[in-house]
């Protein structure tokens, strides 16, 4: 058989093979719209978990606990009479949103004022970035002799932790504005809160929502740090007393715990930014 007529049957069979992995694809109905990322996601989950369990099993005794008992003390910890995981979750959440929300408060209008004025931002950029880089566990004690061990602190070093990458996105997004556009804003007589409306902030959300995502990470670390060195309670301080009396099982539930607290919340910021984010800015996304 000659090398082109073996091509023309390779062609052939490729072409048959792509048609019916469409064909088998669209057969599918609705399951054919989920996105590939999310099959792998789910694919990752018993990845994971067997991971998880080989780990375990392989780890010394009383070291590493499994999946399977890492979920029993999770709903055991849920259902005790006593509370106290509850009342640690719900101290924690309100420390993690609060110190979240007033850093948004505080960037995001931070940042579009640097953005927007060049020379302000490229003058305070130097601190700024030295501000970002100082470990918040460093100005703790400083803090607690401040405002003491109660919830204010607490808030105050998540605050500390979170504000930085939403200001320092903000103001990097708002920098990246097409020049083209301001142009034509100054050309329409757009007033400087026009401009801000129309042009800065369509511009700049996906930038401020990458600055969310990443403070959500670092706050929910910071709300950690705030429960083990402030008035010993959230779910920081039940991780320490769990580590300190090797009940290694409920460890994992409240590492789980906070695991799923962030990603659940990165993941409901991706969704807000993809239902919101303009549709010029759309095909920037990457998932």
């Amino acid at each position: 058989m000659s090398r082109l007529n073996r091509r023309n049957i390779g062609a052939v069979w490729l072409h048959r093979t792509r048609r019916e992995a469409r064909q088998a694809v669209s057969d599918l109905g609705w399951l054919a719209d989920i996105p590939f990322y999310i099959w792998l996601r789910l694919l990752l989950i018993p990845a994971l978990i067997t991971l998880w369990s080989i780990l375990a099993h392989m780890a010394p005794d009383g070291f590493l606990a499994g999946p399977e008992l890492t979920v029993r003390a999770f709903f055991l910890l849920l259902m005790d009479d006593r509370r106290d995981f509850l009342v640690a979750l719900g101290s924690t959440l309100m420390t993690y949103f609060g110190g979240i929300a007033l850093a948004a408060l505080v960037g995001i209008p931070l940042g579009y004022v640097l953005g927007a004025f060049r020379t302000l931002g490229r003058s305070s950029a130097p601190y700024l970035h030295g501000m970002a880089a100082t470990p918040v566990v460093a100005l703790v004690p400083l803090i607690i002799l401040l405002l003491g061990l109660d919830w204010q602190a607490k808030v105050l070093i998540v605050f500390l932790s979170a504000v930085m990458p939403i200001l320092i996105n903000t103001q990097a997004g708002v920098q990246r504005t097409d020049p083209e556009l301001l142009e034509m804003a100054q050309a329409y007589g757009l007033s400087p809160f026009g401009r801000l409306r129309h042009v800065y902030m369509p511009s700049a959300f996906p930038s401020v929502m990458a600055g969310m995502r990443l403070a959500a990470v670092v706050g929910l670390s910071a709300s950690a740090i705030a429960d083990l060195y402030t008035a010993m309670t959230g779910l920081g301080a039940l991780l320490q007393g769990y580590g300190n009396s090797y009940r290694m099982d409920r460890y994992f539930a409240v590492v789980l715990t906070y695991f799923m607290i962030g990603a659940v919340t990165t993941g409901l910021l991706t969704w807000i930014e993809r239902r919101l984010t303009p549709p010029g800015a759309r095909q920037r996304l990457t998932h």
